[in-house]
C-alpha cells in the first residue's frame, strides 16, 4: 500500500472562522472547506461510513451510538476506521433511541473532519492547538483567568460557540439559505433544531452570534415565519 498523503501545514489561518470574543473565543475550520482542502491535496479519496452487520450506518455503544469512519480511494485502496460519537451540544453521549436524523448528519460531518485529521494530519493544528500559517495563534489563557468563573456574558458566548460546533451543518444551511433567498431551507433548518438550541444560538453577533445582524432580521420576517411547523404556532 502507497504511503497516505500527509495534509499536515496545508490549512492556513484565513480559513479559520472564530465564534465569541475574548478569552472564550472558539476557531474553528468550516467542514466543507476542509473536504475542499482533501479534494485538492489528496485527490481520490473519498471519505466513507462504515455500516453495520445489517447494513445501517449507526453503531450501538453501551451508552450511546456512533459512527464508522474511513476514507477510501477509487483505486479500491482504505485507511483505518475512525469512531465519532453522537453527542449533545455539552459533548455527552446521546441515548441510541434518541438519536435523529439530524444528529447522525451532524456528526457526520464533524466526524469526517475528525479522522481526515487522525488519518492524513488535515488541519490537525486546530485540533493541537497549534499556530497555523498566515499568523494564526490559538487563544492563551492567563492563569488567572484560569480558576476565574466567566461572567454570564461569557457564559452565553461559550455555549452558543459550542451549539455552533455541535450543529455546525444546520448553522450553515439557514445562513446560506437566507443569503440565497431560500427562506423555505433556511427556515426548515432553524425550526428543526431544539427549542434550547434555538434560544443557545440567538445571540447577537457583536457578543458571539453565528447570525449577521441582517440575518436576524430576515429570521424575524413574515416570509420566513410562515415556514415554521404548525404545531409551533398554534403552542
Amino acid at each position: 500500500m502507497d504511503q497516505l498523503p500527509n495534509l499536515a501545514g496545508i490549512a492556513t489561518a484565513d480559513l479559520v472562522e472564530k465564534i465569541g470574543g475574548g478569552n472564550f473565543s472558539a476557531s474553528y475550520i468550516n467542514w466543507s472547506r476542509t473536504l475542499n482542502l482533501l479534494r485538492k491535496h489528496a485527490p481520490g479519496w473519498m471519505p466513507e461510513l462504515v455500516t453495520t452487520q445489517d447494513g445501517g450506518v449507526l453503531h450501538r455503544a453501551p451508552a450511546g451510538g456512533y459512527l464508522l469512519l474511513r476514507f477510501r480511494h477509487l483505486d479500491g485502496r482504505t485507511t483505518p476506521e475512525v469512531p465519532q460519537a453522537v453527542m449533545d451540544p455539552r459533548n455527552a453521549a446521546i441515548s441510541f433511541d434518541k438519536i435523529t436524523a439530524r444528529d447522525i448528519t451532524d456528526t457526520h460531518r464533524r466526524g469526517v473532519c475528525m479522522a481526515a485529521a487522525f488519518t492524513f494530519g488535515l488541519a490537525y493544528e486546530l485540533w493541537a492547538k497549534v499556530s497555523l500559517e498566515s499568523g494564526y495563534a490559538a487563544e492563551q489563557e492567563s492563569s488567572d483567568e484560569t480558576d476565574a468563573r466567566p461572567s454570564a456574558e461569557e457564559a452565553r458566548r461559550i455555549k452558543c460557540s459550542e451549539l455552533v460546533e455541535a450543529y455546525s451543518a444546520s448553522v450553515d444551511a439557514i445562513r446560506n439559505g437566507i443569503d440565497s433567498g431560500d427562506f423555505y431551507t433556511a427556515a426548515e433548518a432553524w425550526y428543526e433544531l431544539p427549542q434550547d438550541v434555538m434560544r443557545g444560538l440567538w445571540v447577537a453577533p457583536s457578543k458571539g452570534g453565528p447570525f449577521t445582524t441582517k440575518q436576524r432580521e430576515a429570521m424575524r420576517t413574515d416570509e420566513f415565519t410562515k415556514y415554521r411547523p404548525q404545531q409551533d404556532q398554534a403552542a
